[in-house]
């Protein structure tokens, strides 16, 4: 059969790319995403992911002259994550705030405050609990210091698994294996391209590439292993033709 390569962008900033892929270009019904750490290992599932944007207002003052009539929209913020629980929520949740922005200068009560903030979760059901928990926190917060505040939630994708026994895994497990390794499986919490696809209709797995400390700054991939994840695509290429 003919192969068929996609590039998607955004993926780091919500899987942009896959969730406005023009599928009428697309003729593949199977698909095998590169962007996993471990080269023995299919990635066939991930979690549900919700997004939080927080908006807080608060009340601007001189914080040298007349503090006590401001309300500060980063005190509102502080609070509210301090109370919430945040990082790994269990085994399979986890929960945090990426991005903080609020002040416009040093001797001034800070009116406004914009916050980003996600949670995970391999159980759809844990993941919304979690996301109403960190609204309460920060509406909660705002309430009790007299602030206004905007809440806005979305669900960016759902958690979903491919079956172990689906062909896209069995043919990924068979180029890892030509290819010298010992395949694996595995679900994990962080999001792909792969569980956008499967939810367009496109039966999608994820295979390593060798790239280690994803998100650190010291983000690298090994020439070696770079070498090794060719000859499992060279293999997958191989096995599906």
């Amino acid at each position: 059969p003919p192969v068929e390569i996609v590039i998607t962008r955004g993926e780091e900033v919500g899987l942009l790319g896959s969730k406005n892929l023009d599928l009428t270009m697309v003729k593949s019904k199977r698909g095998f995403v590169v962007d996993g750490d471990e080269l023995d290992t299919v990635i066939i599932g991930g979690p549900s992911h919700v997004s939080l944007d927080i908006n807080i207002k608060g009340k601007a003052a001189h914080a040298g002259m007349e503090p006590e009539k401001g309300i500060s929209a980063i005190r509102v913020a502080a609070k509210a994550i301090a109370t919430m629980p945040e990082g790994r929520i269990d085994e399979e949740t986890t929960a945090n705030v990426g991005t903080i922005h609020g002040g416009m200068i040093r001797n001034g009560v800070p009116e406004r405050v914009t916050i980003q903030a996600e949670c995970r979760s391999l159980n759809h059901d844990k993941c919304m609990r979690q996301a109403e928990v960190m609204r309460r926190a920060f509406e909660e917060a705002a309430k009790e210091m007299g602030a206004q505040i905007e809440v806005k939630v979305d669900l960016e994708y759902k958690a979903s698994q491919v079956s172990e026994d689906a062909p896209v895994v069995q043919l990924a497990k068979q180029a890892i294996a030509a290819a010298g390794l010992e395949p694996k499986t595995q679900v994990i919490t962080g999001g792909t391209d792969a569980l956008i696809l499967n939810g367009r209709g496109i039966d999608a797995v994820v295979l390593g590439f060798g790239g280690k400390a994803a998100h650190a700054t010291g983000e690298h991939i090994a020439v070696t292993d770079l070498k090794q994840a060719s000859k499992v695509i060279h293999q997958l290429l191989y096995a599906a033709a």
